[in-house]
């Protein structure tokens, strides 16, 4: 067997490359060569992963947290839409949100599942912009969530409190826009504050954006909320860690395969964590597009 390890050596407060070492010797140790591939700058493991998907690899090994995830499986897929290699997770990022919904939790978990060869198909989703695409595989969102995630990628040292962070630096400039979507077909309006589409369910470490969320039901989950006040709002924060807040009459979810969003104002996205494209988009669900080592 052998496995093509691709590493974010900054990601974790910079662990990425000893977690990448212990990894490559237990998997060395279990006779399965490796090869590990450094990202040298942002974006590097797009390019490494659409040169390298069609070589023969039994599996990709995905050190990093979600922005890693997010580099990775669009580079396998620019290099082959049908994702020949099986993907695993060794999370080692600021929030981890991904990986939480997967049942290996530790290292050694990941090892023994991609040593048995088990997978699973797990879901991705299709983000179509004015002047590009992609795919995420944990969320993606617009509004206030995406102006705190730009605001927490300042303050990553402090593991997943940046996004606490990011929120009550956000808070004092909150302000509501009105928007338009549909959802599989069926028009609205409101006057909203944030959108995030979910493939699973937590967001920013342990928040639990969408409670009800599932990697693999061929569906997204999308949370709204709408016009509330800054006190609203931030009452609201402690809910998301227990998932309670979609009980709050100002949030609304939703499950689709398709969902076109139009916000008044062109507002910027955070697929997986990352800051790429704007709005107007068109978001879709690729069911079990990608299969993912899993105990």
């Amino acid at each position: 067997m052998q496995v093509l390890m691709l590493v974010n050596p900054v990601s974790g407060h910079k662990r990425g490359l000893q977690v990448a070492q212990e990894a490559v010797k237990a998997f060395e140790e279990q006779g399965v060569k490796v090869k590990s591939m450094v990202s040298e700058w942002a974006g590097h493991l797009v390019e490494i992963g659409r040169q390298q998907v069609n070589e023969t690899w039994d599996g990709v090994v995905a050190v990093g947290g979600d922005g890693t995830l997010f580099e990775v499986v669009n580079g396998m897929l620019a290099g082959n839409e049908n994702l020949p290699v099986p993907l695993a997770v060794i999370p080692v990022g600021t929030g981890n949100s991904f990986s939480r919904d997967l049942k290996s939790k530790s290292l050694s978990d990941t090892i023994q599942s991609v040593l048995e060869g088990k997978s699973r198909g797990v879901d991705l989703g299709f983000c179509q912009c004015a002047d590009q695409s992609f795919c995420f595989i944990n969320i993606a969102g617009f509004g206030f969530v995406a102006d705190v995630a730009y605001q927490a990628s300042f303050y990553k040292r402090w593991g997943a409190l940046s996004y606490v962070i990011g929120v009550f630096i956000c808070i004092s400039r909150l302000s509501s826009y009105d928007l338009e979507f549909e959802i599989d077909g069926q028009s609205f309006s409101r006057d909203n504050l944030f959108v995030e589409i979910c493939n699973s369910t937590k967001t920013g470490g342990d928040m639990i954006m969408a409670p009800e969320a599932k990697i693999d039901d061929g569906m997204l989950d999308v949370v709204l909320l709408n016009k509330v006040s800054r006190p609203r709002l931030l009452s609201a924060l402690p809910k998301i860690y227990k998932g309670t807040h979609v009980q709050m009459p100002e949030v609304e979810t939703f499950r689709a395969s398709r969902a076109v969003f139009r916000p008044a104002i062109p507002k910027g996205l955070t697929p997986d964590g990352e800051s790429i494209g704007s709005t107007p988009i068109t978001i879709s669900v690729l069911p079990g597009k990608i299969r993912i080592f899993d105990r």
